[in-house]
């Protein structure tokens, strides 16, 4: 019998009809129940009903899973082979392109160029300007973002990653979290009202954090049920979305890939409303509390992230073999620094950003080559019409359109 949405079957089947399907998958063996209680919602209203969040481990659900888990391989795979100076510039992208998918989720205006600045402040002890810092830093640790034993860990993670950019008035203002009425509204309705009360709230965070310890539950799921409670719950007045998504990347990013975690808003971004939507279904009353046609969206965006790298990076790597093709000519034999550094800008132009500027600095850094030995070479490629001279304090250089285009034909 194929999986049908509760929602539907409430007005195809009769009440007795309804009531056996919802006991049988509540008792199936591919059943999971959380101990996690929901008020039900409908036209704006909570509603006097509750429900325990349960999901059924279907035969869709099981196959993205497997989808996932064989997307993360190949991505760690893909990885491997690129060069080691291009690796972290290439993760940079992703953290930049995340991040700038999260802020315009919730509306926050913010430029590529601005999340570019703020990353390279949040290497400094004192950064100048703080703002999107916090939320950069994160993003570049991803992988070490601690996982969540007690109720503090939560605020810990507002205060570091959106604390600076929620107005004074959307503050938390009890002891760690918010202690008044939130909602949240897409402009014209009220589709989600938070948990009352700042006891409640703790008390839901506590319940949460048992369930991600719980490893009976299989790890992606509850990983996402675990995102959705978070939102459902609603800490704060105000940056719950980031703080959300974050959470269940630091997680996906320890199970999966810090690859894959990362890319989860990017996906979430190019379709938002299937991310609304699985969001929304689930308090319905009708729905019952069951999770499984969540957990198979988000499933299938994390998927689809996942094939954008995946995409992205096996393109790149055939335009790296044609650039081996290139720097493997006699001309080079002789001119092995020139070679070296020429190869390290063009793949980064690749990789990373087909405007890319490099500075002196930048490109000591990523060639471990001495600050005589950079000079020398960019003369020389500049004087052979390799790569121009855009800034002279501090000098940067970018590769020639032309050298590009006889390499890495469009």
């Amino acid at each position: 019998m194929k999986y049908e949405r509760l929602t539907k079957l409430f007005y195809k089947l009769d009440d007795v009809a309804y009531r056996d399907e919802v006991i049988k998958r509540k008792n199936s063996y591919g059943s999971y129940s959380t101990s996690l209680m929901i008020r039900g919602f409908r036209k704006e209203h909570l509603t006097d009903d509750s429900f325990e969040l349960f999901y059924v481990n279907t035969h869709d659900l099981m196959n993205l899973n497997n989808e996932v888990l064989l997307n993360s391989s190949k991505i760690s795979s893909l990885i491997s082979k690129l060069p080691d100076f291009v690796v972290q510039p290439y993760f940079n992208k992703l953290i930049i392109n995340e991040a700038q998918s999260n802020n315009e989720i919730e509306g926050i205006r913010s430029t590529k160029k601005e999340l570019k600045e703020a990353l390279s402040e949040s290497e400094l002890s004192e950064p100048k300007n703080k703002r999107f810092v916090g939320l950069m830093k994160t993003y570049h640790y991803i992988e070490k973002v601690k996982l969540f034993e007690n109720v503090q860990d939560f605020r810990t993670l507002y205060d570091n990653l959106v604390a600076d950019e929620v107005k004074s008035a959307d503050a938390p203002d009890g002891k760690m979290f918010r202690k008044g009425y939130v909602e949240v509204n897409d402009g014209n309705v009220t589709t989600h009202i938070g948990i009352s009360t700042e006891e409640k709230i703790i008390e839901a965070l506590g319940a949460l954090i048992k369930y991600l310890q719980d490893e009976s539950h299989p790890a992606l799921y509850r990983y996402m049920v675990g995102h959705y409670y978070y939102e459902y719950i609603h800490p704060f007045y105000d940056g719950n979305g980031r703080t959300g998504r974050l959470i269940v990347g630091s997680y996906l990013s320890r199970y999966l890939d810090k690859y894959s975690a990362i890319t989860f808003s990017y996906a979430v971004n190019k379709d938002k409303a299937k991310y609304y939507k699985a969001l929304e279904e689930i308090p319905s009353p009708l729905n019952l509390g069951d999770m499984t046609f969540y957990l198979i969206s988000m499933l299938e965006l994390l998927s689809t992230g996942q094939r954008g790298i995946i995409e992205d990076l096996e393109l790149n790597l055939m335009k790296l073999e044609r650039i081996k093709q290139y720097i493997q000519k006699e001309k080079w034999e002789k001119n092995k620094e020139e070679r070296d550094l020429l190869y390290l800008m063009i793949s980064i132009n690749v990789f990373v950003d087909d405007q890319v500027i490099l500075s002196v600095q930048e490109l000591m850094r990523l060639s471990s080559k001495s600050r005589h030995i950079v000079n020398r070479v960019m003369d020389y490629l500049v004087q052979e019409g390799y790569v121009e001279l855009v800034s002279k304090k501090p000098k940067a250089y970018k590769i020639c359109d032309d050298c590009l285009e006889s390499i890495l034909p469009s």
